[in-house]
Order: C-alpha cells, then sequence, then structure tokens
C-alpha cells in the first residue's frame, strides 16, 4: 500500500467519523464507536479468502474494510442522504445533509488502497438481480434503526447464499421473558428506534424471514463515546441450508 499523501490525511483529520478506523501505523480517526476492541465477540471467519461478502449500512466501512482485510471480496451497502433513512416524521430532515454519508468511507478506501464497492441504496430495495448473492452477510447495528425489520431481514435472506452475522441492540428487561417481544420506542429522543426487541424475538425474526440455524453468539455492552455510557449488544449467527 502506498503512503497516503499528507494531504489526504489532513482531510481525514477534519473529517467527521462515525467509526474509529485505523489508516495508518499511526492514525485512527476518532469515531464515536471504536469496535476494534469487539471485533472477536462478532465472530468472523478468521480467513474470507474466495467469499464475497456484504455490509449492509456501511457508514464509513469499519466492517467492510475488516472483511476485506480477511481476504472477502467486499460490496459495502449505504445511503448518502439522511432524508432517505428510515426516519419518523418528525425527526426527518428537511434538507439534505451537508456531509454526506459516503464522504469518510471514500476518504478511508483511497488511504487504505482499498477495493471495496460501495452501493448507494437503501436495504428495503436490494434485490439479488441488483447486487447478486453473497457468501457473508454482515450487518451491525442497523435493524434498530429500521420500522420493518422483519421486512429488511426477508431482504438480506435474499441477497445471503449461506452465513449471516448481526449484532443489534436488546431490550435487557423483556429478554428475562420466556416469549418473544418488542418495546415500542418511536419516540425515543436520543436516536431512531421504532422497535426495541428481547433476545427471543430476534432469533424468531431472523427465522420467520427464511434463515436456519439460528444461535446466538454472544452478548456484550459496546461504548457509545458521543453520550458516555454502554449500549447492550447481542450477536446472532444464522445459516440458510443450500437446497
Amino acid at each position: 500500500m502506498a503512503r497516503p499523501t499528507q494531504e489526504l490525511l489532513d482531510r481525514a483529520r477534519q473529517e467527521d467519523w462515525y467509526h474509529s478506523i485505523q489508516l495508518t501505523p499511526d492514525f485512527v480517526t476518532s469515531g464515536w464507536f471504536d469496535l476494534r476492541p469487539y471485533v472477536d465477540a462478532y465472530g468472523l471467519p478468521e480467513r474470507m479468502d474466495g467469499l464475497r461478502a456484504l455490509d449492509i449500512g456501511t457508514w464509513d466501512g469499519f466492517w467492510a474494510f475488516e472483511m476485506e482485510r480477511r481476504g472477502a471480496e467486499v460490496v459495502a451497502l449505504d445511503v448518502d442522504d439522511e432524508r432517505e433513512l428510515d426516519w419518523p416524521p418528525r425527526r426527518r430532515p428537511a434538507q439534505p445533509s451537508t456531509k454526506p454519508r459516503g464522504r469518510g468511507f471514500e476518504l478511508a478506501k483511497e488511504i487504505l488502497g482499498s477495493s471495496v464497492e460501495r452501493v448507494t441504496v437503501n436495504i428495503y430495495d436490494a434485490t439479488p438481480e441488483q447486487l447478486g448473492r453473497f457468501d457473508v452477510v454482515f450487518c451491525g447495528s442497523v435493524l434498530i434503526h429500521l420500522r420493518d425489520q422483519l421486512l429488511a431481514l426477508e431482504r438480506i435472506a435474499a441477497l445471503c447464499s449461506d452465513r449471516l452475522i448481526v449484532a443489534e441492540e436488546y431490550d435487557r428487561p423483556t429478554t428475562l421473558l420466556p416469549f418473544p417481544v418488542a418495546r415500542y420506542c418511536a419516540d425515543r429522543e436520543s436516536d431512531i428506534v421504532f422497535w426495541l426487541p428481547n433476545v427471543r424475538l430476534w432469533k424468531r425474526m431472523l427465522w420467520t424471514a427464511g434463515f436456519d440455524d439460528v444461535a446466538e453468539r454472544t452478548r456484550f455492552k459496546l461504548w457509545d463515546r458521543t453520550r458516555a455510557f454502554y449500549v447492550r449488544h447481542a450477536v446472532f449467527h444464522a445459516r440458510k441450508n443450500r437446497t
């Protein structure tokens, strides 16, 4: 990899980052979330050579670049304009953002010398005809922000030929109950969340959407630097039986 120019590094230092990404041996972006200490909890394959992988809701591309580093051919999916996000009417921006979501990704891609392909499309509209199918699909902290989580999982199932890795916030109090349930949270002010499922409901929705061998891998608390507290996450692995 060629050494990035000073101009690129200066731009990276001025960018607003969602992810903390190590762009050079001595420079890490200052993101809202530093996922590096949690990578092992997600259970990505150690080597992904020969695999085609999809990163849903890539934002700055942390997971896309991580899967590429492990050898995968990666497609990263997101939207640029926040008006296209699944936000309730009272929270939806009236004007396009002055800082499109793809800026950090493209900057990181250039500095890293990456070949990840970023596709601008909403997960509700993503189809195999447009994107093809993927051996590994990764979806981290995306479904929690959608009003129709089951529809999104149905779209993901159509794109996935083998393995899905999902990591999402879950509702801890109702996880103590012996049945699947979600809590209504559309008026939550801290971020955009419509429904907060418990762990049983996440697993049930994965099965209902068409996945087999659904299993909870682990639970952990993810540090949110911007709000200075931990968000409880559960990681699920699911597979589609080949027919």
